[in-house]
């Protein structure tokens, strides 16, 4: 009876928390559209424009392990209001913004409540469903969420012709309120207990400065091609404090972070899966447009088409990902998720100046596949082989690099693409980044069959 009672309400609570999560997928594509009306009515430069856009993975690279671990230690529901109230401030001072630093600054506080959203949202779910059900409900709370990252682009469009770039923000104030109204009777309580530990503040602010230090060096010196001096020194003093940490956790008993998860080799094959996303997320997602745009003179409305095809991929998953993870096993869901990853990124170069749309669709697609399958394959990894306790701390730190990597690998791919841009034209330029991420995506393919071949044993 108190198990029926625990779970009473869990349509109701997947509704609002999926509504909820849906605005801060939304707000990661959404505001792309925007940029270029942003850049007019604020009379920014580009490389100010270029922060509007990057803050947000800086943010959610510096925060998500910590938020993970506040999440288990104060408990997921109440951290999860505070992101969802952040958030919502944010968005309403990004849409009220009168200057670019004043939207950055909101647009990274924005990032802050997302962080939050993303990581004690997926959490949440092993509170308000069984354990028999929870596939099930990511598979819709997938669906839910891959629609916002598909819908963003037209719908920030629409807005924007019809109303004004401020309303890409403020679109996300009445979807809170349906998404907490739906979750204020629904979310009673948590199915684990909270930890009894402290949080290592010193390791949280190392965290913080060293993943903060990190990225906007490396960003900082693609930018000036290698040559800025206060981007190198920023660049290491953030490995200087990432080594710091992780000794100091080798000798505390209780360090901030916890990175005997990847002992499960499941869960490493998980980050590959994210690793390989976050290229798909940030670095094609970038690069893509551009090359549709420069070289094929695209028109908007069939650019937005065409990209649309990645996050409509991703969507596509959630239809039937509850079939698939019972069929083939959560294992090998994510191993054909690599393998997806690392077949689009290798067929990226082959385009050229006169290939075929029709072509494009197939690593659009993979890509899609690959993201897809990256989050709701792996939100099912970390539920079914880490105790409850520490679920959203092993939910942030795969998904910190997912983000390090979107992050870097974009800042990298684009100083590559700059020192290869022949006379202005961008193929070459465009070439070698592809052949740039294609190292690394081999390098993940090749893990990955190893790791799968120790886990035939073991499929889930």
């Amino acid at each position: 009876m108190a198990e029926q009672n625990t779970f009473l309400y869990k349509w109701w609570a997947l509704l609002g928390v999926s509504i909820l999560a849906f605005t801060a997928f939304l707000d990661a594509t959404i505001v792309n559209t925007a940029l270029p009306f942003i850049q007019m009515a604020l009379q920014t430069t580009i490389l100010e424009l270029q922060w509007i856009a990057n803050i947000f993975p800086i943010i959610l690279s510096m925060t998500m392990i910590a938020i993970g671990k506040l999440a288990d230690l104060w408990g997921r529901k109440k951290v999860f209001y505070v992101g969802v109230t952040v958030f919502a401030v944010a968005a309403l001072g990004a849409g009220l913004s009168q200057s670019v630093g004043m939207l950055v600054f909101f647009r990274g506080l924005q990032a802050l409540g997302a962080s939050t959203i993303f990581i004690t949202s997926a959490a949440l779910l092993a509170d308000v469903f069984p354990k028999n059900e929870r596939i099930r409900a990511i598979s819709i709370y997938g669906g839910v969420t891959g629609f916002g990252l598909m819908i963003g682009p037209f719908l920030g469009g629409v807005l924007i012709e019809l109303l004004s770039w401020r309303w890409v923000f403020w679109i996300n104030l009445p979807l809170i309120a349906l998404g907490l109204i739906s979750c204020c009777f629904s979310l009673r309580g948590e199915s684990h207990k909270k930890h009894n530990g402290k949080i290592d503040w010193l390791g949280l602010a190392l965290l913080i400065f060293g993943l903060g230090s990190l990225m906007y060096g490396i960003i900082g010196e693609a930018q000036a091609h290698w040559s800025s001096d206060t981007a190198w020194i920023f660049l290491v003093a953030g490995m200087g404090s990432l080594l710091l940490l992780v000794i100091l956790d080798e000798i505390r008993k209780n360090p901030l972070l916890d990175l005997l998860i990847f002992k499960k080799k499941i869960l490493v094959l998980a980050t590959l899966s994210c690793a390989l996303a976050g290229i798909a997320s940030s670095v094609f997602m970038f690069f893509d447009p551009l090359y549709l745009r420069i070289l094929r003179a695209l028109s908007a409305f069939h650019i937005g088409l065409l990209i649309a095809v990645i996050p409509a991929a991703q969507s596509c998953i959630s239809f039937v990902f509850n079939w698939a993870v019972k069929r083939f096993g959560t294992a090998n869901l994510l191993f054909f998720s690599v393998c997806a990853g690392f077949v689009a990124i290798c067929l990226h170069r082959a385009i050229g100046l006169h290939t075929p749309l029709l072509f494009l669709l197939l690593p659009f697609f993979l890509l899609g596949i690959n993201w897809g399958l990256s989050n709701s394959a792996m939100i099912t990894a970390v539920n079914e082989v880490i105790v409850p306790r520490k679920i959203a701390e092993a939910l942030g730190t795969i998904a910190t690099v997912w983000n390090i990597v979107g992050a870097l690998f974009l800042a990298i791919s684009t100083a590559i693409f700059h020192a290869n841009e022949g006379n202005g034209t961008f193929l070459p330029g465009f070439l070698r980044a592809v052949e740039f991420n294609m190292a690394f995506a081999t390098i993940a393919f090749i893990a990955a069959i190893t790791i799968r071949v120790k886990l035939k044993k073991r499929p889930t």
